[in-house]
């Protein structure tokens, strides 16, 4: 089943113009889905931890200036009053350049899932491979862009 990356675009993040000027990357898994549910269309509904779960991501990114924000991100979306943005499932280095041109100056969630945020994660510059277990829904990875130099990355739990 394919699924799509969703950023969440917000007002300060990506690399400028060049190539460096974005201030950070924020990437979260997808929150927990209604295990019936997990073989069935593209758009699974939350299970109740899930919503738990998205709750607690509003809060917690309020205040990082993004701009927009499916599910996971809805109630961020709704505190930001934005619409997110779908991005079909492809080669994750074709959407890095695509933020770098697009959302320059700005600050950028992503939601994706076990099998997307690793080759996320190598495309922005992390330097060792990244895993994440099926049953891990607690990350949220920081990158922030240093011009020339290696990235900073942090993985942070919520």
């Amino acid at each position: 089943m394919e699924r799509p990356f969703l950023p969440l675009i917000a007002a300060a993040t990506f690399f400028a113009g060049a190539a460096h000027a974005q201030s950070a990357i924020i990437l979260v898994r997808h929150a927990e889905l209604q295990a019936a549910a997990m073989a069935g269309p593209r758009q699974v509904p939350l299970s109740q931890a899930g919503s738990a779960r998205a709750e607690r991501l509003a809060p917690l990114l309020k205040d990082a200036h993004i701009t927009r924000t499916q599910k996971t991100a809805e109630p961020l979306s709704h505190e930001l009053k934005e619409k997110p943005t779908v991005v079909p499932k492809g080669d994750p280095r074709e959407l890095v350049a695509r933020l770098r041109k697009e959302h320059a100056g700005q600050n950028v969630l992503l939601v994706g899932h076990t099998d997307t945020l690793p080759g996320l994660l190598k495309a922005l510059g992390h330097p060792a491979d990244v895993k994440i277990d099926s049953d891990d829904y607690g990350n949220v990875f920081v990158v922030v862009p240093k011009g020339d130099a290696a990235p900073v990355f942090m993985r942070l739990r919520y």
